[in-house]
This record gives structure tokens, sequence and C-alpha cells, in this order.
């Protein structure tokens, strides 16, 4: 009986390759080790103590998008996701080279809400001045180049925590949970949910003491950190009497609903509103949108329910974008410590959203919208609360 359980969910991977055609890196790279069942095996012999941590072992468990296409593709049901967290953890525990992961400072720095906004501040003039392209010039690190690059397309100013009482009263109240990054890169989403929700007579709740989800630390080889953001996150609701959490970043969402991080409810802001908006005995009006509207569907999200939201706006012409099963290579830090295979799989989802004509994108993962920026698009770029906020009927 194998007493070790990373290696035991290993063992249960038959390498039948039904993987192979949905994983992004095998797909650019077709590189064996590159693939599901290559970093199976690779997972294997570490944990089998039949290969010692090395960078090149490194480098083929970092490429991984941590997308888990493989994971729903496989008959089997082998959990790739916690078998890929797990195997980084243990490299970091062993002394594994972790070069191309994030660091602890920048993790520190990313999960860090009031050090994210202090940075935030000087965005105007660093941009201005163009000190970013300049110290982005001068970066000697890909890694730092491409984090100021990212730096670049974000907001200027992040979300703030506090209560938002209800337009119209009603003694109902919910929790918004707004991260640490998301918190800046997703403000715009932010002010729109609190603008939807209080409209729609609810009071909106982001306590000061909320803290990161813990995605980030969980994914970079740091679980001990990411459990207790989780249980802090879930003290906090457990003395909440809000009737839900409510998400914005499918990210943030996935990492609170798997590791129970929550006492209240979580549910994403795209299903509290579906279901709020199509079982009120009055339909909310929208004002008609003669646009066509492209949704990206993000990985942590495939049972994203943006598409049929976005549809009760009349007129809007709403459709998912192409190929929107392989990921766009944001998969949190990944566009940071993989940016060249980032950046190209960033490229094909231009050229995908290239040949729809679409006015609008649309997706509900802060990763991606980021992604999707650092192309450079025409095509604006919107998570689906802020599409419902304009669109409001103001009558």
């Amino acid at each position: 009986m194998i007493s070790d359980p990373l290696l035991r969910e290993a063992d249960r991977c038959v390498k039948c390759g039904l993987c192979l055609p949905h994983c992004p890196t095998y797909l650019k790279l077709t590189n064996e080790a590159d693939s599901p069942r290559g970093r199976i095996s690779l997972i294997q012999a570490l944990l089998g103590d039949d290969l010692g941590p090395s960078a090149s072992l490194q480098r083929h468990l970092d490429r991984c998008l941590g997308c888990r296409a493989c994971e729903r593709a496989c008959p089997s049901g082998v959990a790739f996701g916690r078998m890929i967290d797990g195997a980084r953890a243990r490299m970091r525990a062993t002394g594994g080279s972790r070069a191309a992961s994030l660091s602890p400072w920048l993790l520190q720095m990313l999960s860090d809400r009031e050090r994210l906004s202090r940075y935030a501040r000087i965005l105007p003039l660093a941009r201005r001045a163009k000190l970013l392209i300049l110290a982005e010039k001068l970066a000697l690190k890909r890694n730092h180049r491409q984090w100021l690059r990212v730096a670049r397309v974000l907001p200027d100013h992040a979300a703030h925590p506090g209560l938002h009482p209800a337009r119209h009263p009603s003694g109902r109240s919910l929790q918004l949970f707004i991260g640490c990054v998301a918190s800046l890169a997703d403000r715009r989403a932010i002010n729109a949910a609190i603008a939807v929700l209080t409209r729609l007579g609810y009071a909106v709740d982001i306590p000061k003491s909320q803290v990161c989800c813990g995605a980030l630390h969980r994914h970079n080889g740091f679980p001990d950190q990411a459990d207790r953001l989780c249980a802090s996150n879930r003290e906090l609701t457990r003395n909440s009497r809000a009737e839900a959490l409510i998400t914005l970043a499918t990210a943030c969402h996935l990492e609170l609903t798997e590791h129970a991080a929550s006492e209240l409810p979580v549910i994403s802001i795209t299903d509290f509103l579906l279901n709020l908006l199509t079982q009120t005995a009055s339909p909310t009006a929208f004002e008609p949108l003669n646009a066509r509207i492209a949704v990206h569907t993000p990985c942590s999200a495939r049972t994203d329910q943006s598409v049929r939201l976005l549809k009760l706006i009349p007129d809007a012409q709403v459709f998912e974008l192409p190929d929107n099963a392989i990921c766009c290579g944001a998969a949190g830090s990944y566009l940071l410590t993989q940016s060249r295979l980032s950046a190209a799989l960033g490229r094909d989802k231009k050229a995908h959203l290239d040949t729809t004509r679409a006015d609008i994108l649309v997706t509900s993962n802060t990763g991606c919208a980021i992604q999707f920026r650092l192309q450079g698009l025409q095509t604006e770029i919107l998570h689906p609360i802020e599409l419902i906020n304009r669109q409001l009927s103001t009558g």
C-alpha cells in the first residue's frame, strides 16, 4: 500500500494519452515531458526517489499552466491540479531550483492589498515620466521586464474596503471578495459590482481584514501560507451576517470553494445576477446594445454563465471566443514566470479574436484580462459586470 497521497494519485494515471490534445504546452512544444502524462511520470520518479530535484525537472513542472484541461479530459479523473501543486511544494521543501517561480518577496508584495495600493499611487507619475518603459529596458531578468509590462496596463488606483449601503435599504447584505491583485487590476469591475448590487437592494461589505485567497501561494509551492490565508478568510466570513460571499475573479472563486475558505455560500457575481435577474417576477430592464460581444471562458470557470447573462441585453450578439477550451496563457503568475510561452498562447487568442470582428471582449478572470491587454488589442476588454452595469436601464 502506497502511503504517499501524491504518489498514489500519480499511479492512477494509465498514460493513455487522451489528455494530450487538451494540453496547451504539449500542443505548443510537442515535448512529451511537457505533456500531462510526461509530467506525471516525472513526478512519480521524483516521489519514488528515482530522480532528484534538478533545473531540468523544475523547468518541465514550471511550464505547466495549471489550467487542468487534462483533468477534465481524463476518464479516470486523475487530480492533476492537486498533483502539480504538491510536486512544486515538495521541490520547495527539498531545496529544488525554483528560479522560474515567484520569489517569496514578490508573492508577499502581490498578495498584500495595502502594498499594492501604495504602488498604484505612483503609477500615473511613472507612466507620464516614461519610467516604466525605461525600467523595462534596463531590467536584467525577463520576469522583471514582464512585471513592468503588466504594470503599464494596470489601473492607477486600487479598490478600497468598506460598507456600501443599498440605494433602497432592504435589510439584505452581501460580502464582496476583492482579493489582492484583483483589487487593483479589477478596480472598475469592483466599482461596477458595487453599483449594480446596491441598486438591486443589497448592502455590499468589503471587510478591511479580508486577505488574498491564497491561489498565488499554492500554485507557487507555498501551501502553508495559502492555508493560513484561507483560514483567515474563513474566520472573517464566520462572523458575517451577509447572505453570501460574492466573487468577481474566477481564480479566487475556485481557490475559496476548493479549500472551504468561507463559512458563507460562495457565489460568482455572474451566477448570482443570472439567478436574481431571471427569477424575479418583474425582470430588470436593460438598454439595447447593438454590438458583437466575444466571451472568453477562463480555465478556472469552465461552467461560466457569462454568455447566458449577457444575452439578457437586447440586440447584443453574444458568442464564445473560438478555441475557448485552450488556456490563454495567463494562468495566474505564469504570465510573469513563463513570459515567452504565455505570450505565444496570448497571440493565438488575439488571432482568434481578430477573426470574430468583436466590438467587446468579456472575461471574468483577472489574469486573462491582463493577458489580453498585453496583446495591445483595439477591442474593448470588460468584466461581465461592467457591461451589465453599463446597460442597466435608468428608467
